[in-house]
């Protein structure tokens, strides 16, 4: 398994016979990271934020997941769990909606926990179930 960091929270995940996945595209002009130049048939997208939800950078995509849920696409098992997070400030009383993704490359799993902001519940825990990385 190839695992590459792109910059922020973009990683892209690649395992022969299996589909490539994309995690959190940010738009460069706004991250200020050099532009992304990524193919993937699969692209999560932890929160809606444009250091987070760029789809548009990666090309081939078939996939873009953006919430909680279970998905089997192309040989790769996805475990998606919202969790949610406290405001960046103090002062706000907003919450951001996250989501962390497990993927389970034929019994090798790695989780992405997007732009998780606080430990997660024990009950968010155990819904990832093991994770290798």
């Amino acid at each position: 398994m190839e695992i590459t960091w792109y910059g922020h929270s973009c990683f892209r995940l690649t395992e022969r016979n299996f589909v490539t996945v994309v995690t959190d595209p940010y738009d460069s002009k706004v991250v200020g990271y050099d532009a992304l130049k990524l193919k993937a048939e699969i692209v999560t997208v932890s929160h809606d934020a444009s250091g987070h939800n760029y789809s548009d950078a990666v090309k081939g995509t078939t996939h873009v997941l953006t919430g909680p849920g279970e998905f089997e696409i192309g040989g790769v098992f996805i475990t998606a769990v919202q969790t949610d997070s406290a405001g960046r400030s103090a002062k706000s009383k907003e919450k951001t909606r996250n989501t962390v993704y497990v993927f389970d490359y034929d019994g090798i799993t790695v989780a992405h926990l997007g732009d998780l902001q606080q430990i997660p519940t024990q009950s968010e825990i155990e819904l990832l179930g093991t994770v290798n990385v």
